[in-house]
C-alpha cells in the first residue's frame, strides 16, 4: 500500500510537470531532457562500477550537456566537430587514468553519452525542428505527449494482458516475466493510441503514419526496456536507482522512450 501510495504521488506531481514541460518549450524542456540526461548517466555508470567498469564521468557529463546544448541550437555541424574532439579527449584522458581497465572504461564511458545523452536530445531535435519541417500543420508539442501516452499504454497492455494471457516466455534470459501474449498486447495498444491520436484530431497525420508510429513504439519501446532489464540484471541489481519513490529509477521510467527517440528522428526524416 505505501509503495502504491508512492506510485501516485510521483504521478500525480510528475505528469502535469512533464506536460508544462513539453508544451512551454524552450528553456524549460531543454532543462527537463538535462535533468533526465545527467540522472540516467549517473546511473547507469552506478550499474557499470558494479561490473567494474570505471567511467570518465566529468568528460561524460560535459559531453552530454554540449551534445544537448547543440542541438537545443540547431548546431548540428559544429556538433560534428565537437563530438570527435571530445571522443579524442576521452581517448587521451584514460591513459592518465590507470584505473580497472582501459578498454572497458573508454567503451563505457562512450555509451553513457550515447545512452541516454545522444538519444534524448532527439527530443529536443524533434521538438525544436523536425516535426515542424516534415508535417507544418502537426503539433510538436502534442506528438511527443502522444509517445508517452502510447509508451504508457504498451507497457499497461503487455502487463496485464501478460500476466493473465501470458505462457510463452519472450527472452526469458534477460526478463523471465515477460511474455510472447504481453509483447504483441502492447504493440497493438501502441498502434491502437496513434490510431485514436489521428481520429481525435490530436494527430493531423495519415493513417499509414499512425500506424508506423505505433509500430515504432510498440517493437522498439519494448526493446528498449528489454535492454534495460538486461543491464540491470548483469549488474544483479533490481532498479537503477530510487530517484522516483516507487518507481525506481529515471532509466526504469523512460527507458522505452529514451530508446524510441532516435528511431522517430530517422522516420521523420526519412518521411520527408
Amino acid at each position: 500500500m505505501k509503495e502504491l501510495s508512492l506510485r501516485v504521488g510521483v504521478a500525480v506531481v510528475g505528469i502535469p510537470f512533464l506536460l508544462f514541460t513539453i508544451f512551454a518549450g524552450g528553456y524549460y524542456f531543454l532543462s527537463l531532457i538535462i535533468v533526465v540526461t545527467l540522472i540516467g548517466q549517473w546511473e547507469l555508470a552506478k550499474l557499470l562500477s558494479l561490473k567494474g567498469v570505471f567511467v570518465q564521468k566529468a568528460m561524460a557529463v560535459a559531453a552530454a550537456l554540449l551534445i544537448l546544448y547543440q542541438i537545443a541550437y540547431g548546431l548540428i555541424p559544429e556538433l560534428i566537430a565537437i563530438l570527435i574532439f571530445v571522443i579524442l579527449l576521452i581517448f587521451g584522458w584514460e591513459m592518465f587514468r590507470n584505473k580497472g581497465s582501459a578498454i572497458l572504461n573508454t567503451a563505457g564511458t562512450l555509451l553513457i553519452i550515447v545512452y541516454p545523452a545522444v538519444f534524448l536530445a532527439c527530443f529536443l531535435y524533434m521538438r525544436a525542428d523536425l516535426i515542424g519541417r516534415t508535417f507544418v500543420h502537426l503539433s510538436a508539442e502534442w506528438f511527443i505527449v502522444s509517445l508517452f501516452i502510447s509508451v504508457w499504454i504498451c507497457d499497461t497492455f503487455a502487463y496485464f494482458i501478460g500476466v493473465r494471457f501470458g505462457k510463452h516466455r519472450l527472452f526469458e534470459r534477460v526478463s523471465p516475466k515477460k511474455s510472447i501474449e504481453g509483447a504483441l498486447a502492447g504493440l497493438a495498444g501502441a498502434i491502437l493510441t496513434f490510431l485514436i491520436m489521428k481520429w481525435m484530431d490530436v494527430l493531423n497525420i495519415s493513417l499509414i503514419f499512425a500506424v508506423i508510429c505505433g509500430l515504432i513504439t510498440g517493437i522498439f519501446g519494448q526493446v528498449g526496456d528489454l535492454v534495460e532489464s538486461w543491464f540491470k540484471r548483469d549488474a544483479s541489481v533490481k532498479d537503477s536507482s530510487s530517484f522516483l519513490p516507487g518507481h525506481g529509477g529515471i532509466l526504469d521510467r523512460f527507458d522505452s522512450l529514451i530508446f524510441i527517440a532516435p528511431f522517430f528522428v530517422i522516420l521523420f526524416i526519412l518521411w520527408k
